[in-house]
């Protein structure tokens, strides 16, 4: 098949890449080398626990290793080792499952390994930090007030850093801008990255962030003071934009998208409800001017995401995604199908622009096909540059404020520069449609996403 693009995925233990690594908290590094699950997902698991464990005995015997175990066997019928060299020698990571199967991605959480060992990607090693509103914040649940924020925050915090996190929240609560987060040079960037969502809510209340966000807060809060919103922050770390809300008392709810570094992307949802909020406001001529937009993305919201990219190729007339195609789909992932025989030639079409890796942990022929569907629909609406001036106007008449995070290191302290807001919202360059970033040749994870370019 010729090469286009590449349909992969990566989704705990089992999608993990060669050369991944892995690092223990007293220095000692390992990459990852190896998944294998036992036995064959055809047979699904051992007849009894004693096989299960004869099974164990053979692996050691003729890998001359000795496992270890990341859990109890308990109810356990099959078994899954990682493997990783650590520059001397492997190491062997055990799993105890209750099955194995065709789809095994997520089975086993990158957390799920020895105790000290951690993965050390850059993402994942921001994330573990912990830092992020998922772990200090744990609730969609609206706060009344800065005070039960920062309470909030100081029980969750890690013991060593808690005291340190409540008392710079107060003090932006209070005004200060004075913030220094002792001894943390070397976790700037998760602190801006991630502590940042936190921080910038409390700052707006307590008017350390002037500028345009001054401007919203008179536009979209009535005049209220910021002090005397609500705030909620989004649990899911797909919640793209926006990255947390303030509610004001006219019920108005106003998104903050933090930028720190990357700084964030659009979804479907961000641009749909700009929509909402033009045809509330009776917006008409922002309507018309990004119609194309909006019937796309409207059936984005609207359909499931398998069905999403079916229903905007109808809307488009691309011939060549038919429903027949989806039924095929329906029909590969129904029965596990691994194999092209007996594919139709419509299908094989459609794959030929990608390369598909059948050997991929999970792989589905069906899910396969369905990646290359959302690809190909994907790259039918980014040749339109009408979809990316629809939907730049609806964004940036959207009632969310851009909030810039600007931190630097003083010798062993990360220090906080300042924040810039930015209102009416700015987003710039080309707004293109994702089609890999959801779909891939082992499941389905969720709908047609947006990034900018």
């Amino acid at each position: 098949m010729r090469i286009k693009q590449i349909i992969t995925e990566a989704k705990g233990i089992f999608g993990r890449l060669p050369g991944d690594p892995f690092v223990h908290t007293n220095g000692r590094k390992a990459n990852f080398q190896s998944v294998e699950a036992y036995p064959d997902p055809q047979m699904a698991r051992y007849e009894n626990a004693d096989q299960l464990a004869q099974a164990v005995k053979e692996f050691e015997e003729n890998n001359h290793c000795k496992i270890e175990w990341v859990n109890s066997p308990s109810g356990a019928l099959a078994f899954a080792v990682a493997i990783l060299h650590d520059g001397d020698s492997l190491l062997y990571w055990g799993r105890y499952l209750r099955q194995t199967k065709a789809t095994m991605l997520g089975v086993w959480d990158n957390n799920q390994i020895p105790s000290g060992w951690s993965l050390a990607t850059t993402g994942a090693t921001k994330l573990q930090a912990g830092f992020d509103p998922q772990h200090l914040i744990k609730t969609e649940n609206q706060f009344m007030s800065t005070s039960q924020v920062i309470n909030t925050v100081k029980s969750n915090s890690p013991n060593d850093v808690k005291d340190l996190f409540a008392q710079n929240l107060q003090k932006l609560a209070s005004g200060r801008g004075d913030i220094t987060f002792t001894g943390m040079a070397n976790q700037m960037e998760a602190i801006r990255d991630y502590f940042g969502e936190i921080m910038q809510p409390l700052a707006l209340a307590g008017g350390v962030i002037k500028g345009q966000a001054e401007d919203a807060r008179k536009l979209l809060a009535d005049g209220a003071n910021w002090a005397n919103c609500k705030m909620m922050w989004p649990m899911s770390m797909n919640a793209a934009l926006c990255d947390s809300f303030l509610i004001a008392p006219n019920g108005q709810e106003i998104g903050i998208s933090s930028k720190g570094g990357a700084g964030a992307k659009a979804s479907a949802k961000n641009i749909h409800d700009a929509y909402l909020k033009a045809k509330k406001e009776g917006n008409q001529d922002l309507i018309n001017s990004a119609k194309y937009t909006i019937s796309i993305v409207e059936l984005i919201a609207t359909k499931s995401a398998k069905d999403g990219p079916f229903a905007i190729a109808e809307f488009l007339n691309m011939n060549n995604i038919t429903p027949e195609i989806s039924q095929e789909v329906d029909e590969y992932v129904r029965t596990g199908k691994q194999n092209f025989d007996d594919v139709s030639q419509t299908a094989l079409d459609l794959l030929s622009g990608f390369k598909v890796n059948n050997e991929v942990k999970g792989f589905n022929t069906g899910y396969a096909i369905m990646a290359a569907v959302a690809k190909t629909v994907a790259k039918e609406i980014n040749k339109n540059p009408e979809f990316t001036q629809g939907a730049l106007a609806l964004l940036n008449q959207s009632s969310i404020i851009q909030v810039y995070t600007k931190m630097t290191k003083n010798g062993e302290d990360a220090v906080l520069s300042d924040f810039r807001a930015v209102y009416p919202p700015n987003f710039e360059g080309q707004i293109l449609v994702d089609g890999g970033k959801n779909y891939y040749s082992s499941r389905i994870q969720g709908k047609l996403a947006f990034s900018f370019k």
